[in-house]
């Protein structure tokens, strides 16, 4: 399996080796959806990253605060908290946090708000 800088980083802050071997205990059922986006992160640009950082600032505020608290509150449900926190530090820019979280989610969401903006950057 290939491993991703994200994916790394995420067993290294969370000082869990065993993540990067059994991500599924961590990551939930979606884990393979979070590996494959991971891995795709590390195939942008930085170029790229500026170009999804402006995509998400130019989502309307109230919406973008909304479509967060769902997406954080449906991973809540989905894996331990500790897990969650710790993805924060590990997924980089605030918009592959929050795709990240969606994905991990995607099965109790409605929508996906942040990950359409990773979509030809």
């Amino acid at each position: 399996m290939k491993i991703s800088k994200t994916h790394k980083e995420f067993a290294d802050d969370l000082k869990d080796q065993t993540a990067l071997e059994y991500p599924e205990r961590f990551l939930g059922p979606n884990w393979k959806n979070v590996l494959n986006f991971w891995i795709y992160l590390d195939t942008l640009s930085d170029e790229d990253f500026d170009i999804v950082t402006k995509r998400y600032l130019d989502l309307d505020a109230d919406a973008r605060v909304s479509a967060w608290d769902n997406a954080f509150k449906a991973t809540e449900a989905t894996i331990c908290d500790d897990y969650v926190y710790v993805i924060w530090y590990s997924a980089g820019i605030d918009a592959s946090v929050y795709a990240t979280l969606e994905l991990i989610a995607s099965h109790k969401l409605e929508t996906l708000n942040f990950l359409p903006l990773f979509l030809t950057p």
